[in-house]
């Protein structure tokens, strides 16, 4: 078994507390929260002792042997809890997104490569059935040649917390989810894009929660992406609706449901992967098998650079109104 110190276990930390514990190749090494009442209650639901809770991350770090940590703290502490554990000769699995800011992003990275550790980011749904049978039928040829994508999402969250103090709360919280699935379905980076960004009248967030973007693939594939979290009725589900055309015919992906249409009238339903694990717990299983086998996960912190950058591209067009080519972010 594997150790693993995990920091931040309230919130979205509780899920991958109970990921950790129902692994077969991890197990707990510590638990580190600046918060008491989440750490007591963490410990008590997973029965890790008194002693291995921290609210200290550099005490845990040289107080517990561990071969991993796991990061899920609000991005902007990312840099300071990730760098530490690479300092310590630790491997990092880190929630998404990668960091607050490019600049945050590329240093992770670089320390990361310096110190020789492996750092995986937690893009959770790309690893799950619908994310899959998607990629698979794209990839299999069975659309044809794609030409355009139409990505929609709406919701209507009241978060609360940090969120609701952000800047662009949607784009650079949300919308990394749906670019990467961009990038997983089509095997393609994101090259450019353009974007206006709506403050809508009844907006609950202090930055604006609506966007519209046009996203332009390496691969030549165009989407364009329409979201909202401030929805005031009927929503999508969480991964978006998407409708993928292409010349041999129509795939929809919607309310987590995935269909093939080739006329008007008819769609038939495209039968879902079989997944053993899906989201946090294949990514567990991932970044264990990454470290058994010396190679780079999917979603390296270098490889998921792309996903970041074209969130603050999306920012940067739509302040700036005009098309932005995501490497100008990481130059």
């Amino acid at each position: 078994m594997k150790r693993i110190i995990q920091v931040g276990v309230g919130g979205m930390g509780r899920g991958w507390t109970d990921c950790v514990a129902a692994s077969k190749q991890w197990e707990a090494a510590a638990y580190v929260d600046t918060s008491k009442k989440p750490l007591a209650a963490a410990a008590a639901r997973h029965g890790i002792p008194k002693s291995l809770c921290f609210t200290d991350l550099k005490k845990a770090l040289k107080s517990v042997e561990a071969d991993a940590l796991l990061d899920v703290t609000p991005q902007q502490f990312r840099k300071g809890v990730c760098c530490a554990a690479f300092d310590q000769g630790l491997h990092v699995l880190s929630e998404k997104p990668l960091a607050d800011n490019i600049r945050n992003a590329k240093a992770i990275v670089a320390r990361a490569k310096q110190c020789g550790r492996t750092y995986m980011v937690a893009q959770s749904y790309r690893y799950q059935p619908g994310a899959q049978t998607v990629k698979r039928f794209v990839e299999k040829g069975k659309l044809g040649d794609v030409g355009y994508v139409g990505v929609s999402f709406h919701k209507g969250p009241k978060f609360g917390g940090f969120r609701e103090e952000m800047a662009y709360p949607l784009v650079l919280d949300m919308s990394i989810h749906h670019f990467d699935l961009v990038r997983c379905i089509f095997g393609s980076d994101v090259r450019a894009v353009q974007a206006t960004s709506i403050d809508a009248p009844w907006n609950w967030n202090k930055g604006d929660a609506t966007i519209m973007a046009q996203l332009e693939l390496n691969a030549g594939v165009c989407v364009n992406y329409f979201a909202s979290w401030v929805s005031t009725g009927w929503e999508t589900s969480w991964n978006a609706d998407w409708r993928i055309e292409g010349s041999g015919g129509v795939l929809l992906w919607q309310q987590d449901e995935v269909a093939f249409s080739t006329s008007p009238e008819r769609k038939r339903k495209v039968p879902m992967v079989k997944m053993a694990r899906q989201y946090q717990a294949y990514l567990l299983e991932a970044f264990g098998k990454a470290l058994d086998d010396g190679i780079e996960p999917e979603t390296s912190g270098r490889r998921n650079l792309n996903s970041l950058a074209t969130t603050y591209a999306v920012v940067r067009a739509a302040k700036q109104k005009r098309r932005v080519r995501v490497s100008e972010l990481l130059k």
